[in-house]
């Protein structure tokens, strides 16, 4: 078709092409300024991007120094890694301008315990000054963590006997299992093997040639010293004794004191300190092996109220108002409860600690305990069930002459049956109480720290650590008044015990059944054990940089007391928390001597371990926080963030 345009149109036409050409070359020179600019925010962005990502990588490498060298983490203010290095992109190249410092030290929490410990802070900087400040919050893994641990497994030591481990397993050394076989229920962590490694079950798997994990120094250790001074929990043991003795005890104590039927209340752990006179008595406080159980002044049972010592059922004794107890003379004794037999004259006393009697199971105590009977220096013997101050072997250590009266006030409700039925004993029993609460000692850090040999015993009610320059000795029933599992890890009891040199339960007549000796008129080939149970109970996360182990193991019967359905040793070791040492030792042997295991694992020691327990030096997780940059300053920051323990 023909189109006819007049002179108008085809002018019009005209500068429609000329504006389409104009508006068209607009565009592309818009185009063209867009892309440009578009280059330059893209750049932009990638700048800030790679300055982000390089602070993020500024925290991996504090860590990652760290755990290569724990030694680098200080114990306050903080450590510079790197100050002022270059900084590269995500192509490897240079950031001009820009630089990057790295700095750790402690913020939050001086405990060591398994949370939240130190920070590593990365600082990202150009001419105007800090531009990406990133913080890392790391996690010190602490040696509570581990049902077991050694450096060394020592010789001819395997698991075995059914030993079923529930927490964490690990060892720098090779591991051994016998052919009875063991059973763990969490990881297992091996430096080097894992010798019968078919005789094992592992529920979650092992690992060979892990990581060597390097046990705390004595004097990190030695470090919480500061801490117990602070609390006036720091002492010093009187010197002598061997290996296996000590002269200074700490006894635990929960006392219900509101009489609500529980002894578990915060406000309601305490200790004493029970210390000897130094008489030749060692058994006496350590409840080292009895020569004569059927003389001894520590054994015996209650008549009534009272409670009479084998040495008070011997023929020479007389009782307080004259006669004898078991009747005018040994011959003419009624028969023993648990035999219908007249008493043998000559072995009264040995015979009647054999089974329970009527007035309750015979038992053994170490010195200082309420209802011993050594009271006067002339070695005379009175029957009492009330709390005494001291005796002819030694004395409890006092408190305080002002106890708090809500103590006083506590022991003396009728309903506490803790002591006795006498107030002024009660009374005087106050003073004697070293509280474990803040509530009565407000500076109190969870730590006792004792320079010499300790032995502990008793029943615990706090969260707290007792660290020795020397041994720890084990002399009976070490249990929380909260049971483990029973309540949250943040309120459950947690006790720590910490020592360069060995911890040991003690070979005693207290808890470990032992041959009676030759004087005996049994021979010496009986054993009996004094416990009020054929269990031994620890609750406790332990940690020996020499080693854990039970005093002459090997000794005795071997089919004395069965543990469970395990009718071969000498009673069952109720293990609950973990076992950290240098180097492994025994408890019990393949042959049946010794103590049989029963573990249980506490996972609160996992998750909130007792106060300033030592920590491997390795840092797990982060938690990243981004830090405002205006005016940072490295210095303010970890001033800000010091621990306060």
């Amino acid at each position: 078709m023909n189109v006819s345009w007049s002179r108008n149109e085809r002018g019009i036409a005209l500068i429609v092409v000329m504006l389409m050409t104009v508006a068209v070359a607009a565009i592309a020179a818009g185009a063209i300024f867009l892309t440009a600019n578009t280059t330059v925010i893209s750049k932009g962005h990638e700048r800030e991007e790679d300055m982000r990502n390089a602070a993020d990588a500024g925290i991996e490498l504090g860590r990652s120094a760290l755990n290569g060298n724990p030694a680098l983490f200080p114990d306050s203010l903080y450590q510079a890694l790197a100050v002022n290095q270059q900084v590269l992109d995500a192509s490897g190249n240079v950031i001009p301008n820009v630089t990057r410092s790295i700095y750790f030290g402690p913020t939050g929490s001086a405990t060591g315990q398994y949370g939240i410990f130190g920070s590593v802070v990365s600082v990202i900087q150009d001419a105007t000054g800090a531009v990406v400040v990133r913080r890392g919050e790391l996690a010190q893994e602490s040696f509570a963590k581990f049902a077991y641990f050694t450096d060394d497994e020592g010789s001819g030591i395997c698991f075995g006997s059914g030993d079923n481990i529930f927490g964490p397993v690990h060892t720098n050394d090779d591991m051994c299992i016998n052919s009875l076989g063991a059973r763990f229920r969490s990881t297992v962590t091996v430096a080097g093997v894992i010798n019968g490694v078919q005789y094992g079950t592992f529920d979650q798997g092992y690992q060979i040639n892990a990581s060597v994990i390097p046990l705390p120094s004595i004097a990190a250790l030695a470090k919480l010293n500061t801490y117990a001074t602070t609390g006036g929990m720091s002492y010093t043991a009187p010197v002598g004794g061997t290996s296996a003795q000590a002269r200074m005890r700490i006894e635990f104590l929960a006392i219900d004191l509101d009489s609500n039927g529980r002894v578990t209340d915060p406000d309601e752990g305490f200790y004493r300190i029970y210390v000897d006179t130094g008489v030749a008595n060692p058994w006496y406080v350590t409840a080292s092996r009895i020569a004569r159980p059927d003389t001894s002044s520590v054994c015996g049972h209650f008549h009534g109220q009272v409670f009479y010592t084998a040495r008070m059922h011997t023929a020479s004794f007389t009782p307080p108002g004259g006669g004898t107890i078991w009747g005018a003379t040994w011959t003419n004794a009624p028969a023993q409860p648990h035999t219908g037999a007249a008493a043998p004259s000559q072995a009264a006393g040995e015979e009647s600690l054999r089974l329970n009697t009527s007035g309750g199971p015979w038992r053994c105590f170490l010195g200082g305990h309420d209802r011993l009977n050594i009271t006067n220096a002339a070695g005379g013997v009175v029957p009492r069930n009330t709390f005494a101050a001291a005796d002819r072997f030694g004395a409890w250590t006092r408190y305080t002459n002002t106890p708090d009266p809500r103590i006083v006030q506590g022991l003396r409700n009728p309903a506490t049956g803790t002591v006795d039925t006498v107030l002024a004993a009660r009374d005087s029993l106050a003073k004697y109480l070293f509280p474990l609460s803040r509530a009565y000692n407000p500076n109190t850090k969870g730590v006792i720290y004792v320079t010499g040999k300790v032995i502990v015993s008793g029943v615990l009610n706090a969260r707290l650590t007792v660290a020795s320059t020397d041994n720890i000795i084990l002399a009976d029933d070490l249990r929380y008044a909260t049971a483990p599992g029973s309540a949250p890890c943040l309120s459950s009891n947690m006790l720590g015990l910490l020592s360069p040199d060995t911890i040991f339960m003690a070979d005693n007549t207290i808890n470990a059944p032992w041959d009676w000796t030759a004087g005996a008129s049994n021979g010496g080939s009986t054993f009996r054990s004094y416990d009020d149970t054929d269990e031994e109970t620890l609750h406790a996360v332990i940690l020996s940089l020499l080693a854990y182990y039970g005093e002459n193991h090997g000794s005795g019967n071997n089919n004395l007391q069965p543990c469970q359905t395990t009718v071969r040793g000498r009673g069952c070791l109720q293990l609950t928390g973990g076992v950290i040492q240098d180097t492994r030792g025994a408890i019990g042997t393949s042959g049946g001597t010794g103590w049989n295991k029963r573990y249980a694992y506490d996972i609160c020691a996992f998750q909130t371990p007792p106060p300033y327990f030592p920590t491997t030096g390795r840092f797990l997780r982060n938690r990243y926080y981004e830090i405002d940059p205006v005016g940072f300053n490295v210095a303010a920051f970890f001033a800000s963030l010091a621990p306060t323990p």
